[in-house]
């Protein structure tokens, strides 16, 4: 039986098995890490955060992605170009050689560029302030243009002006109060004289001193009164009153009711005149103010909640930082950081808007209070003029009384003739 010798050829199979295997040992020795060295001492590992600091961070940085996806929601999205279908070119019917036609060039007709509109909404223009009694809107509106341009310095002040602005809000409360009490108190004491003078004229009813006492103007007169001036406009107001004096000169030594009836047509006058020149003045001054600085004042308020959440968080992690580094365990985690430096520039820029708008507020607070006498001004030349107008209208009537209590005075000396009622010489009668 032969025998295999020792420089024989080996076995493939066995050959393909010796390579597999030493393969494999290959392989254990990458993934062995015994010779490689530890790392060095003073380098120590972040530590994973805990399930509690997680939620915490990630609700932060979710709040602040639904803060950034916010701002990113209000600009504009941009218009992709859409495609326009290209039409396939038209083929143009041949024409005979001898007929040519000449092609009339289109004209083409000047386009009219947009003309912007001023935005006045933003301050670039002068609004319009005709529409309003008072100077007090543009006073303000010059105010706040100016606070935009000057240095901010005016922020400090801000508390301040906002309790002298609540203490005028008070006073023009009482204000508004005491003039609806006074244009009541007019209209009743002008209905109740109305109603007294009446009385008396019917008390005169078939007496000698009728035509001095209950007589009442002609159909003529009162007609000629109401006809003249449209009492809607300053014109036609002064134009009728003008036309009520002149009715008390034609009946010269009229009676008691006919100036009665005079009286309440210059009563009317009297209280349109002062709800157009006192009382509507005052309810725009108030309503201008307190529409504008009222929202400025809350507007500033949001700012400074806003300012006070971010001094909150920077606090907050700031302290994380300082606790960390400070017991020696390394630098903050790179995410701890971001969000750090991201607060802190938020802050800033809260910050720096509240600073703007405090100062703007500051400034237009003190133009509506410390130097409201500005507007009270003119307010309070209305108010003397009112009662100078209301004093002359009834004096035009009233005033009569001395011509009408001279013939009344005749109408009893006649009546009471050769009579026991008759006067005696030298009576004040």
């Amino acid at each position: 039986m032969a025998t295999e010798s020792k420089g024989t050829a080996a076995d493939p199979i066995e050959v393909a098995e010796t390579e597999q295997k030493s393969k494999m040992a290959e392989e254990q020795d990458e993934d062995n890490w015994d010779d490689v060295d530890p790392p060095p001492e003073d380098v120590v590992p972040e530590a994973p955060l805990t399930e509690e600091k997680e939620s915490e961070e990630k609700a932060d940085d979710d709040e602040e992605e639904i803060e950034e996806s916010k701002q990113e929601r209000n600009e504009e999205p941009v218009e992709e170009p859409v495609e326009q279908p290209v039409e396939p070119p038209i083929e143009e019917p041949a024409v005979e050689d001898s007929v040519v036609e000449p092609v009339e060039e289109p004209v083409e007709e000047p386009v009219e560029e947009p003309v912007e509109e001023p935005d006045v909404e933003n301050n670039e223009v002068e609004p319009d302030f005709s529409k309003f009694k008072t100077n007090v809107a543009e006073r303000l509106w010059r105010a706040k243009k100016a606070a935009e341009k000057a240095e901010v310095t005016s922020s400090p002040d801000l508390v301040a002006r906002a309790n002298q602005y609540q203490e005028w809000r008070k006073k023009m409360g009482l204000l508004n109060k005491y003039v609806a009490e006074y244009t009541a108190a007019m209209d009743i004491v002008s209905k109740k004289r109305d109603q007294l003078f009446k009385q008396y004229a019917l008390l005169s009813e078939d007496t000698p001193l009728w035509d001095h006492i209950g007589k009442p103007l002609t159909e003529e007169q009162v007609v000629e009164v109401k006809q003249s001036g449209d009492v809607s406009t300053e014109e036609g107001i002064e134009e009728r009153t003008k036309a009520i004096m002149e009715v008390a000169d034609q009946i010269g030594p009229g009676s008691l009711m006919q100036y009665q009836q005079l009286s309440m047509m210059q009563e009317k006058l009297n209280s349109i005149d002062f709800k157009n020149h006192n009382a509507n003045y005052i309810d725009e001054w108030d309503e201008v103010v307190t529409s504008q600085l009222d929202d400025d004042v809350k507007d500033v308020r949001e700012i400074s909640v806003k300012k006070e959440k971010y001094i909150a968080k920077v606090d907050n992690l700031r302290a994380k930082v300082n606790k960390i580094e400070r017991k020696g365990k390394g630098i903050a985690p790179k995410k701890l950081t971001e969000q750090l430096i991201r607060n802190e520039k938020k802050l800033s820029e809260w910050d720096t808007k509240y600073e703007a708008k405090a100062h703007e507020v500051s400034t237009v607070l003190n133009e509506a209070t410390q130097r409201g006498w500005v507007d009270f001004y003119p307010m309070i030349k209305n108010v003397m003029k009112f009662e100078i107008n209301r004093l002359g209208r009834e004096s035009s009537c009233y005033g009569s009384y001395h011509t009408t209590l001279t013939a009344l005075k005749n109408d009893y000396k006649v009546a009471t003739k050769d009579t026991t009622d008759a006067p005696n010489a030298g009576s004040a009668l």
